[in-house]
């Protein structure tokens, strides 16, 4: 356990917009807070905001919230402490914390149980590949064969596991690591027979996460009798291969820089790039490539460029990732090798400026691609070259931004000698016959995004649980300004004119968590004469952090420039601040009237009460609720 004297030293000294620059790197200042396009949902317009003032950062689009320690663990899918170390670590600041035992490792999650074993892995197989015999000769010689240089066999921490069935599980059995979290990683096999390794007899390439820590194994087989030469981890509480590209965590920082992230095949195709120069370069680690991938890289740049083999099985790979490129706005060039050639074998055969330059002199963009690769294919018959204008048109239906479809359309009629108008008629006949599956899946995400989002919007309030919101958001948002009625001797804050006015009518609020929140910061008030509303940002709740940073954020911040350079002057509810308090206690105030009106008319309709007492209870809350009504009449 991580004591509060250190968690408090960690947030204090975790800047938000520095902790969110590392994962977000379009991140860009503007006024006091900074904007980029969220990481937690695919955007195209920025609605993402880091406010450094609050500590806190919020999504308009999806309505994601939080501190740096929150956005840390929504952005990796880690747990609260394992957030804490990296950040930790990040800033410097030692924890003191004793080595799990095996009784912790225990009762300790699931998730962080595979963790543990995935890393006490990683450094065995490397230790394997080092420092024994077998290991220098079979794995060792392998890599150096393939033209690694000792540098990067260390930096992506490739490994090698033994030609013994069981020496790595014993030894991590030995070492106190459960077998549970073994078999769960897909590292081990256990029965009542024994113990057998995963990767027996494999060199071994980590696949890490995207703050670098290793989520599974992709292990070859250099035995050629053996029929599987590439076998992977299984999916596991942290391994989701689909959400992963391999080598990212190495490539992050120069597919920003570089604007473009290249992807190959093979995990030996990542390194050799990588060796040559080629840093922004990741693999899909052999499988199709998802839409979660593609957003990975889209966080960084908006640029890919496909390397695959010049073979049928490469060429057909490359088609279905040029349309999920495409459709999630994107852009896509491809870079075709020599027949025989894979990006691996070419990056070794030239020398690093010559391969560079080969990488930029092929790079084609996505329509001559196409049209030069089907053109081949469809050479003298009709119906083929009728298959390859369909197929075009569909990559180009799949845009999304309309102006770019349309350019591609003007490129592509001139290469496929079609006429503008018919291609294009085309791509709107399939954009029309995919609508429905197209506003399906928009109408769903808009759902899901109008759902989480809809504690953020400030909706304008009409019932009695709006009006408890609003209260408290004015608490969060004004509670040490100063207010100046007239009708007051001396001025008063917002949170002391509220409680005030809530206890003389003895209103209690009706919604129980908002009652809650009212509590603790009235209890605040008490104790420390005030409320730092990052107790609630920072909350342990996450309900409470979740609303505190609703009630905080917001969407847009007026330029100073309106005021200085334009002479423009617009008022905001602060610049009223009495009418916009006094107008949110009334409302309330009628609200709660109404609502006991009404509970009174229920009573009427009972035969047992006595109606006399009810009817003069009921003109009284009439005759109040007329003159709330009469005053915020002259205050709309």
């Amino acid at each position: 356990m991580i004591p509060k004297e250190t968690i408090d030293k960690i947030f204090e000294a975790a800047l938000i917009e520095e902790v969110v620059k590392d994962f977000v790197h379009d991140l860009k200042k503007k006024g006091t807070g900074y904007w980029a396009c969220c990481p937690f949902h695919n955007e195209k317009t920025p609605s993402f905001s880091v406010s450094p003032v609050k500590g806190i950062y919020k999504c308009f689009g999806c309505g994601k919230g939080g501190n740096s320690v929150s956005f840390v663990m929504d952005h990796d899918k880690i747990s609260y402490p394992e957030a804490l170390k990296y950040l930790a670590n990040k800033y410097n600041i030692e924890i003191e914390e004793k080595e799990l035992t095996s009784g912790q490792i225990d009762i300790s999650k699931k998730k962080e149980g595979v963790f543990l074993v995935s890393t006490y892995a990683n450094k065995f197989f490397q230790e394997q590949l080092w420092e024994t015999e077998e290991g220098k000769l079979i794995a060792l010689s392998y890599f150096k064969q393939r033209g690694f240089s000792e540098e990067v066999i260390k930096k992506f921490q490739l490994g090698y596991s033994p030609k013994q069935k069981d020496v790595f599980t014993k030894q991590a059995l030995k070492d106190s690591y459960q077998k549970e979290f073994l078999e769960e990683s897909g590292l081990s096999f256990i029965n009542e027979k024994g113990v057998v390794d995963r990767f027996r007899e494999r060199v071994l390439f980590p696949i890490h996460n995207f703050s670098g820590k290793v989520l599974g194994f992709g292990g070859r087989s250099l035995d050629p009798k053996n029929k599987a030469k590439y076998l992977n981890s299984p999916e596991n509480p942290i391994y989701h291969k689909s959400k992963v590209l391999y080598g990212f965590y190495f490539a992050k920082k120069s597919v920003s820089s570089k604007d473009n992230c290249f992807i190959v095949e093979g995990y030996t195709d990542v390194i050799s790039l990588f060796q040559s120069g080629v840093e922004n370069v990741v693999s899909a680690s052999g499988t199709a490539l998802s839409t979660e991938q593609i957003n990975l890289i889209g966080r960084f740049s908006k640029n890919i460029t496909i390397l695959f083999d010049g073979d049928d099985a490469g060429l057909n790979a490359s088609f279905k990732s040029i349309d999920l490129i495409l459709s999630e706005g994107m852009n896509v060039q491809i870079v075709m090798f020599p027949e025989g050639e894979d990006p691996d074998s070419y990056a070794q055969k030239l020398s690093q400026e010559d391969f560079h330059f080969y990488l930029e002199k092929n790079a084609t963009d996505f329509i001559t691609f196409k049209s030069k690769i089907l053109n081949e294919k469809s050479k003298g018959n009709p119906a083929k070259r009728v298959e390859m204008i369909k197929d075009i048109a569909k990559s180009i239906s799949v845009i999304p931004d309309r102006l770019t479809r349309s350019e591609y359309n003007k490129i592509s009629s001139g290469l496929l000698k079609i006429k503008e108008e018919e291609l294009f008629q085309e791509i709107n006949k399939i954009r029309n016959s995919s609508k429905g599956k197209f506003v399906t899946q928009n109408t769903a995400e808009k759902t899901n995004i109008a759902k989480s989002n809809s504690a953020g919007i400030q909706k304008k309030p009409h019932q009695l649980e709006d009006w408890e919101k609003e209260i408290l958001r004015l608490l969060f948002c004004y509670g040490d300004e100063i207010l100046e009625f007239e009708d007051f001797d001396e001025k008063v804050k917002v949170s002391d004119y509220i409680f005030l006015e809530l206890e003389q009518d003895n209103i209690k609020f009706s919604n129980q968590f908002y009652s809650k929140i009212l509590k603790e910061y009235q209890d605040l008030m008490s104790e420390n004469g005030g409320v730092n509303i990052k107790f609630f940002t920072h909350h342990e709740s996450g309900e409470y952090q979740s609303l505190a940073i609703d009630f905080v954020s917001h969407k847009y911040n007026l330029s100073e420039n309106w005021e200085r350079g334009h002479q423009i002057f617009t008022l905001s509810e602060s610049d009223n601040l009495e009418k916009t308090i006094s107008k949110a206690i009334l409302s309330l105030k009628q609200s709660y009237l109404k609502k006991e009106i009404l509970k009174v008319n229920e009573k009427l309709k009972n035969e047992e009460t006595d109606p006399k007492k009810l009817l003069l209870i009921l003109t009284k809350l009439n005759k109040v609720l007329f003159q709330i009504n009469k005053t915020l009449g002259r205050e709309s």
